[in-house]
């Protein structure tokens, strides 16, 4: 075994340990969607949300054959996905370049912030991404009918990457046009498997929540048209400052980073058009991609690379909390008989105080509460006056949380 690979394991290993130490936590509403389908399946239910991401539930429901914990098995899948995706990226991008490139990649991988995100957020991110570089392995290794059903896994792990799946495709049809036709008939057929146990789930009803839910997030909520941030705010923020390196792209391309490269700017071009900017997670495809570039360079760069390195690492030991902020709040006013206005997951909330629980959404509704009842406001907003608890996240994305009591 080299060099590099022994320090790939054991980093691997280590990280592992690491995140293993936190418990398993809901970052939003959606993680707890995620589990409920672990339980049980069932989009009309919201047990998960449409599109139901059919990889993900059965890969927790055989992990729950064995432990009966849904919570704990989906933390378990997405833990080790995200544990493993930077291993993958080093065997993916040794195939590409050189071991010293693959390497490089891998500690910008294993150390980025956004790493901890998936690791911990429970939500499909990790698990569609695994398989997706996984795929894009095989796929550089030649295995083309393999390569296709990796694909079809990892597009119903994480049904919004659609355009990745688009873009590559069209990039087999004009440079590798023999592999198109293995990769895209096992990629179908394995997607038909996984349509047929929708289906046996769910019924037609399926089709019908699919509509309402596609319209919803172009019209109402999906691209942040209730967002106070933009993309613009989610780019160019201080943690994405060794990504000022990419520059380096407009000087000199490698032609093996073609698929790459076409992959990053259709991406880039969806979150900006179809993505709310106020989920971070959208961003962090790109990240992964954008560490694969930067690999190419640093090589032979040492210092800067050395730099990077310690900056990733500050911003990771700059977060201590160990659970969400939902559910610290959760479980510190958990006997209160407060009602509960907020605006941030809600149903998280009523597993625990049940009917007392209002969303802030619906603002004249919430003012009523307020207006009729001693009450608790959980927002993200930092309040300007009033007395507040401060609830702090676990890893870059995870908003901080203030409670207020009135």
């Amino acid at each position: 075994m080299s060099g590099y690979k022994t320090v790939v394991g054991i980093s691997t290993f280590v990280y592992a340990l690491f995140i293993f130490t936190y418990p398993a936590s809901y970052f939003n509403d959606d993680s707890l969607f995620l589990a409920n389908g672990i339980k049980n399946f069932s989009v009309i239910d919201f047990s998960p949300h449409f599109p139901g991401y059919p990889s993900v539930v059965i890969f927790g429901k055989i992990i729950n054959f064995f432990i009966h914990d849904a919570k704990q098995s989906l933390f378990i899948l997405t833990a080790l996905s995200a544990i493993l995706l930077a291993f993958v990226i080093f065997l993916y991008t040794k195939e590409l370049q050189d071991k010293k490139t693959a390497f490089i990649a891998f500690l910008l991988c294993i150390t980025t912030p956004y790493l901890m995100n998936i690791s911990l957020d429970m939500l499909s991110e990790s698990v569609g991404l695994l398989f997706f570089f996984l795929g894009l392995y095989a796929l550089e290794l030649k295995k083309n009918r393999l390569s296709g059903i990796i694909f079809a896994v990892s597009f119903f792990s994480r049904p919004s990457y659609l355009i990745f799946f688009i873009a590559g495709f069209i990039y087999l049809f004009f440079f590798k046009r023999d592999s198109l036709k293995p990769v895209l008939v096992w990629f179908l057929s394995t997607s038909a498997l996984f349509l047929l146990f929708v289906f046996i789930n769910n019924g037609m009803l399926y089709f019908h929540e699919g509509v309402r839910f596609i319209e919803g997030h172009f019209s109402l909520w999906g691209r942040g048209q209730n967002s106070e941030l933009s993309w613009f705010d989610n780019i160019y923020s201080f943690v994405n400052m060794p990504y000022i390196f990419l520059i380096f792209l407009l000087f000199k391309q490698e032609r093996r980073f073609t698929l790459l490269y076409l992959l990053f700017v259709c991406y880039f071009l969806w979150i900006l058009f179809a993505q709310n900017p106020d989920s971070l997670r959208h961003v962090i495809p790109l990240i992964f991609i954008a560490n694969i570039f930067l690999s190419i360079y640093l090589k032979k760069m040492p210092l800067i690379l050395f730099l990077i390195l310690s900056f990733n690492i500050f911003h990771i030991l700059q977060y201590d909390e160990k659970i969400s902020p939902i559910e610290q709040i959760a479980k510190n006013t958990a006997l209160t008989e407060r009602i509960i206005i907020a605006n941030r997951g809600i149903e998280i909330l009523r597993t625990v105080y049940n009917y007392r629980v209002a969303d802030n959404y619906y603002g004249e509704s919430a003012k009523y509460l307020n207006e009729q009842n001693r009450v608790y406001i959980i927002t993200v907003k930092k309040p300007k006056e009033a007395d507040y608890e401060i609830y702090k996240g676990r890893f870059v994305g995870e908003k901080t949380l203030y409670l207020l009591k009135e």
